[in-house]
Parts: structure tokens; sequence; C-alpha cells
């Protein structure tokens, strides 16, 4: 069987908090500005055998120096902090570690502060009264490259929609396929729900992306969102 490997990382105060590195689970950073909550999110989140609380951070300014320091899989932050807002620390993080996946986990839900997240490279945007099962499942997407956002936040989106923007010719069929994108759903699974297969559900992706003039499965989902198709 193989053992687990821990890598130290040095304390470096400011309210920061590092563990060790753990190698073979999905290494998780947490952003809040409120103790209790990460806190919460901490010990529920440490029972899963496959993730590991590496890092926290109150502030946006910690957040990136957990980026720098850790370099996470995945980070949940907060769009409301108390020096920096959520997108433009979202945007630091990526630029300090472009490998982490950023998951916004938050209580707002304008339609502003969703594009701007999805704009500064989110992968994920999940409202904080979503189930704790949702959250572990979101972890696991984003880590495998896949983007997820919360159904609660399409309505606002929706509602700035116009025929003129990219992908309005998209077929129904097309549409649902990058609504299951968004839910992080694979190909095959995918496939399994359209009656297509992974093989076709891959090209219609890439011809998707082609539509949109974008390249991954995120971007894919966020133009979607910004033209009003999902």
């Amino acid at each position: 069987m193989a053992r687990r490997m821990e890598r130290p990382v040095p304390h470096v105060g400011n309210g920061v908090r590092h563990k060790f590195q753990v190698l073979d689970r999905i290494n998780v950073a947490i952003v809040d500005d409120h103790e209790i909550v990460r806190a919460g999110l901490k010990q529920a989140l440490e029972r899963e055998a496959d993730i590991a609380i590496v890092g926290e951070a109150r502030t946006g300014n910690e957040a990136v120096h957990v980026a720098e320091t850790l370099r996470p899989h995945v980070m949940l932050l907060d769009v409301k902090l108390e020096d920096v807002e959520g997108p433009e620390v979202c945007r630091r993080v990526l630029a300090a570690s472009p490998g982490t996946a950023v998951v916004m986990l938050t209580s707002y839900c304008q339609d502003n502060i969703i594009l701007k997240s999805l704009n500064a490279g989110a992968k994920g945007y999940l409202i904080k009264d979503v189930e704790l099962a949702e959250v572990k499942r979101t972890i696991r997407a984003v880590y495998r490259g896949h983007s997820v956002l919360d159904p609660k936040v399409a309505p606002r989106v929706i509602a700035n929609a116009t025929n003129g923007k990219p992908g309005a010719n998209l077929s129904e069929r097309d549409v649902a396929i990058i609504r299951y994108v968004a839910g992080g759903l694979t190909n095959k699974e995918i496939g399994g729900l359209v009656h297509l297969s992974a093989h076709t559900i891959k090209d219609r992706l890439e011809k998707i992306a082609a539509v949109f003039d974008v390249r991954s499965r995120a971007e894919i989902v966020a133009e979607a969102f910004r033209a009003g198709l999902i």
C-alpha cells in the first residue's frame, strides 16, 4: 500500500495558518474573514480521505501569500473580504499559482459579482447555503479540471441575455451539454444523459469552444453565462 507523504511548510505568522502539504490528496486552502466559517469547513472537509486542508487565510493579501507559498490544488474563496474583493483576489491568486482552482464560496449572488469572478478565472461559484456534499463534489470536480456553478446564480445572469451575443445559434442540445459541463460532469456522464457517445460530446465541446473563441471547459461555461444561455 502506498504511504502518504507530507512536505513541511514554514509558518510565517500574520494570521496565515499553514499545515503540511499532503502529496496524495487534494490540498485545499480556505479563505474567509469569519473564523467560524473557516473552522466549520475545515472540520467537515478534513473528514474526507481524499481532501487535506493545508492553509487558511482571512484577508485577500493573506490568500495570495498562501497561494504563493503552498500552491494548493483548490482554494475556497469568499467574495467579500476586509481588504480586497474576491474577484481581484482570485486574479492575484491565479497569477501567483496558475494551477490552483479557485471556487468562490459566498453569500452574494449579484450577477456583476458572478461575472467578475468568472472573468478573473474562478472555476466554481457556490452560494453558502449549498449542501456540504455539494461543496465536496465541487472540490473534486474543479480538481479534475471541470467548472461548477451553483444553479441559484443562473437566473440573475440569464436576465442579461441578448440574442446578438455569441452562441445564440447553438442548439438546445448544445446548451444542455454546456449546463452539464457547468455541473462538473464528465464527457461520459454527459453522453449518457443526452444519448451520445463520450467522443461525440468531446467533438461538440470543441465546436462550441470555437463558437465562443475559447479553449477550456471553464471558459465555455463562462461565455455561456455571459451570453445568457444558461
